[in-house]
């Protein structure tokens, strides 16, 4: 069954006011679950907004997945939080919607490595620190990459990169990793590579070029093969590094929740 229509006055629609979280479903296996509903949930209780309960965020996600039965083929998990009604105070103005689509081709040829491009300033995240619907330098940074040649746009703060569009960006540091520094979204699937480990800073060039790591829920973990249009050293330790990460995403049960 489809969702209600969003109002055309809606503040999710007029101005970009909700919340969402994008997960890598295996059969009916959330991966990261926890650390995703948690980022959303701690985000709503920050901006001191009303947010649904852990309980409703699986049920609606359970809803969503009817008649899917378990196994290995991949899907999207999306769940949005989103304002319909003019009082955001209010609970009843805001509606939680749950729904599982395919992963974009973009993404799925993104995961053979990425060819990414360096956007213009004038691109930029709204409120970096908070997975908002309120989107459009991401959209236009993707955009822009695209009619570049690339897969994924790389957002920078004078010299220093610090994310992708739609990807956390970690360099490989000859083995000591650094990424997720100040400007950038808390990255999930970053985070869970780190494992609390790296220097977390923004990221210069030259970094990048010597080996660097896209990670994402739908990405997983990919190599950096080209900063617009220059190669980038793929070293053997961070290509297995890489391929251990996205066989753990889909095969450890720790890092999954069955709906």
């Amino acid at each position: 069954m489809s969702p209600e229509p969003v109002p055309f006055d809606a503040p999710a629609l007029e101005r970009g006011f909700g919340f969402f979280e994008t997960l890598l479903l295996v059969g009916r296996r959330a991966v990261l679950w926890e650390p995703h509903a948690r980022r959303l949930l701690t985000t709503l209780e920050a901006l001191e907004l009303p947010g649904p309960s852990i309980e409703a965020l699986e049920s609606s996600s359970r809803s969503a997945l009817a008649g899917i039965s378990d196994g290995e083929e991949e899907r999207a998990l999306r769940l949005s939080w989103i304002a319909v009604g003019p009082d955001v105070e209010a609970p009843a103005s805001w509606r939680l919607d749950a729904s599982v689509r395919p992963i974009p081709p973009n993404t799925f040829s993104r995961r053979a490595g990425s060819r990414a491009v360096t956007v213009p300033e004038r691109y930029r995240r709204d409120s970096p620190g908070f997975k908002s619907t309120s989107y459009f330098g991401a959209v236009a940074a993707l955009r822009h990459a695209r009619r570049s040649g690339g897969d994924e746009g790389l957002f920078t703060d004078g010299e220093l990169y610090l994310e992708g569009a739609s990807t956390g960006l970690v360099a490989w540091n000859g083995g000591h990793f650094a990424g997720l520094g100040p400007g950038a979204l808390p990255s999930v699937t970053t985070e869970a590579f780190l494992e609390g480990a790296g220097e977390r800073r923004g990221l210069r060039r030259e970094e990048l070029l010597s080996g660097a790591i896209l990670l994402g829920s739908l990405t997983t973990a990919v190599p950096l093969l080209k900063l617009d249009g220059v190669d980038c050293l793929r070293p053997p330790e961070m290509l297995r590094a890489c391929e251990v990460f996205r066989e753990r995403l889909r095969t450890d049960a720790a890092l999954q929740k069955r709906l």
